[in-house]
């Protein structure tokens, strides 16, 4: 964006002309993710290519993925459903603020911009240092005298954060190609673990593996305890919505970003209920695999399989990379969304942070910003993993948060008819999806009562999923067992709400409308 102030201009439909970050004409043809852009009163800036705990024992883990899997499946499907209409880098902030009555847009629009923001950086920082400490975890199996501490996972998050900024920076505008060798190495890496397990791996009690019900927990309930169980396999899933983030980066993105996003929940949730089933029945004694004190117990399960301990560091590195590779995701779509959202005046520093590099037109600053926060808080290893454990387990409830609140929005546009089919819509204005225009449904979406259904179902499983995660996974925890989720998502929203009070209801104003598009 910009150093001057926000200026709004208009794009003739009948005499095609773009306009730089200052508003001055040139004589660029209006592409079609332009338009799509300037319908949601934004300019086109940055344009290039581009094991849980198993409570309910090994029933309630198949099931459980089963039924989260089919939650995010219609979470996202909703959320494809708003991408469409309303295709930008800000997502879920974005969508609040023009679907919410008039009276609360600003304050649900800020809020949720803050906890989107909180939830991508959590999830960055989980990324690269569980990527550091199954690093660390494979020195150990390797060589049994080595003395783990936490300050050398904190390093070698740092080697993985430098590697990954050199990556999304100098090499951001062949970032496509380099998702795609990823893509290579996450296929590859899936069929070298689960063919080593499925030949090597011994038998498990097949029957035991659906039919033994486990309270690890001690709730006296195993279907209490199943639905706790379910935080480490919903977990699995949140940060799926990462393309959201790069809708201004992506062509046809109202409906590019939609696929992408079912095709990731379909694909990435059939290889890992593949790779559950395969674990559970190639992983010999179950008990002896819940009991087992080791760091990670998926190293011993490979080593247990393959019973060589090269084979499982082998494997194990390379999961290592893959969640390395994940972390180099978040880091891309997260400064995506913190870029949005300095755009808006939304957090401190705007004016520096909403800056694009001039020449690959990548968010340079907002890229620094995410890891020097990523840097920073792994720090908090050095002296307590616990204390980083209570920090981290902020992700899901933050995630949960910025998906309801605009699911609600939409459920209640919907329900009232608020959104036109925009085949039937005639309002020579087109730029319908800002504060002041008509809402119009995007080139994707789920159509009639079944596209209500599916959108009451998504925010029933979203509220579940919510509370079952503030829940600890002990009944009666010992202080280090306690679950802070909701102390700390309810702090980190009264500080939202404290900035938003104090200072930014003074200059934020929601997306702003920096184009708009009208019929010649």
């Amino acid at each position: 964006m910009a150093d001057g102030p926000a200026t709004q201009s208009q794009i003739e439909l009948c005499s095609p002309r773009g306009h730089d970050f200052l508003g001055t004409s040139t004589e660029t043809l209006l592409t079609r993710d332009a338009l799509e852009l300037a319908r949601v009163g934004k300019k086109e800036v940055m344009k290039h290519p581009i094991i849980n705990n198993p409570s309910g024992g090994p029933p309630g883990l198949i099931y459980g993925y089963i039924g989260v899997w089919v939650a995010f499946l219609s979470i996202f499907v909703a959320m494809g459903e708003l991408a469409s209409m309303i295709p930008s880098a800000g997502g879920q902030y974005h969508w609040t603020s023009i679907l919410a009555p008039a009276s609360s847009k600003r304050f649900l629009s800020h809020i949720t911009g803050s906890i989107t923001i909180i939830a991508w950086e959590t999830v960055a920082v989980g990324n690269y240092v569980v990527s550091a400490s199954v690093l660390q975890g494979t020195v150990e199996l390797g060589q049994p005298q080595y003395e783990s501490k936490g300050w050398h996972v904190t390093f070698i998050t740092w080697g993985i954060l430098l590697i990954s900024l050199l990556v999304v920076t100098y090499l951001g505008v062949v970032l496509p190609a380099i998702e795609i060798f990823i893509l290579v190495i996450h296929i590859f890496g899936f069929f070298a673990v689960l063919f080593s397990l499925i030949a090597l791996g011994p038998q498990s009690n097949a029957p035991s593996v659906f039919s033994m019900l486990v309270d690890l927990g001690n709730w006296h309930d195993i279907t209490l305890s199943s639905f706790v169980g379910l935080q480490g396999t919903a977990v699995a899933f949140v940060g799926m919505d990462g393309a959201i983030h790069m809708a201004e980066e992506v062509e046809n993105s109202s409906m590019v970003v939609p696929q992408s996003m079912l095709l990731a929940i379909l694909i990435n949730g059939a290889l890992g209920f593949a790779m559950l089933l395969t674990i559970l029945l190639k992983s010999g004694d179950i008990q002896a695999l819940l009991d087992s004190d080791t760091k990670y117990p998926f190293m011993f399960v490979l080593e247990n399989s393959t019973q060589s301990k090269s084979a499982a560091i082998i494997l194990s590195s390379m999961l290592a990379v893959l969640t390395a590779c994940a972390g180099l995701s978040t880091l891309a779509s997260g400064s995506r969304m913190l870029w949005s959202f300095s755009r808006e005046k939304g957090i401190p520093g705007w004016n520096w942070i909403r800056q694009v590099h001039p020449l690959t037109t990548l968010p340079n600053n907002s890229i620094f910003i995410i890891v020097l926060a990523t840097a920073l808080i792994s720090l908090i290893n050095i002296g307590s993993n616990y204390i980083l454990n209570i920090t981290l387990s902020l992700i899901m409830q933050a995630f949960f948060s910025s998906y309801l609140i605009p699911l609600s929005l939409l459920l209640y546009r919907r329900v009232q008819g608020h959104i036109a089919d925009p085949k039937q819509h005639t309002d020579t204005n087109i730029n319908t999806n800002t504060h002041t225009k008509p809402y119009t449904w995007g080139p994707f979406r789920v159509k009639g009562w079944l596209g209500i259904v599916n959108n009451i179902f998504s925010i029933v499983c979203l509220v579940i999923m919510f509370l079952f995660g503030c829940w600890p996974l002990q009944n009666h925890p010992a202080p280090n067992q306690v679950n802070y989720s909701i102390t700390l998502t309810g702090g980190a929203t009264v500080l939202a709400v404290v900035y938003y009070l104090g200072w930014a209801r003074g200059v934020y104003r929601g997306p702003v409308v920096e184009v708009s598009v009208v019929r010649g």
